[in-house]
């Protein structure tokens, strides 16, 4: 029987450059003894807003209220500035990259709010907003300190460029080892 439900989010796909997946590499082999999730750079992506369980007929109602509302965005290209940890100090959750600072998110999630406020979709107040790239999901630490002295000395060898030129609704699938993400609808920006 077919679900009712999609779980589904918005986001931005991007590929990063070489110089950032051998960090990426070295940061996995030093962390290699602790539990953490990695996250595939096929799926990169910055989440705008996560919606969850979406009702399948509520789709192309969306995905109309997201061409129409989001306008016609210039690509950008941001610097990536190191990396950091979200969570409890003693029980961090993910292991994430940030970008320079840049109205272009903020401006972005706005209209994607606007656009599913016109669907129904309230505007979630949240925590600050806090556009990043996710490496991976932390399951447990044996060794918390030198987790810690780990991200703090890899962040300056995680650095380049990253391009944003298209904002994406996807339906993500979960599976027993990683989601699958596939695209309901594509925005692409303007060069």
């Amino acid at each position: 029987m077919k679900s009712p439900y999609y779980r589904t989010f918005i986001g931005l796909p991007l590929k990063v450059q070489t110089s950032f997946l051998q960090a990426r590499r070295r940061l996995m082999k030093i962390l290699k003894e602790e539990r953490i999730s990695w996250t595939d750079p096929e799926k990169y992506h910055v989440t705008l807003r996560f919606l969850g369980d979406t009702e399948s007929a509520d789709i192309q109602r969306i995905g109309n209220a997201l061409q129409d509302g989001i306008g016609n965005p210039r690509q950008m290209e941001l610097a990536v500035t190191g990396l950091d940890s979200f969570g409890p100090r003693k029980r961090p959750r993910v292991i994430w990259a940030g970008f320079e600072e840049s109205d272009f998110f903020e401006g972005l999630k706005l209209e994607v709010d606007r656009s599913l406020a016109l669907c129904g979709i309230p505007i979630v107040e949240e925590e600050v907003f806090r556009a990043h790239l996710t490496l991976g999901r932390v399951r447990s630490l044996s060794y918390l300190e030198a987790y810690y002295l780990t991200i703090e000395e890899m962040s300056k060898h995680f650095e380049g460029s990253v391009l944003f030129n298209r904002l994406v609704f996807f339906r993500s699938i979960l599976g027993p080892r990683v989601p699958e993400y596939h695209v309901i609808r594509e925005i692409p920006f303007s060069p």
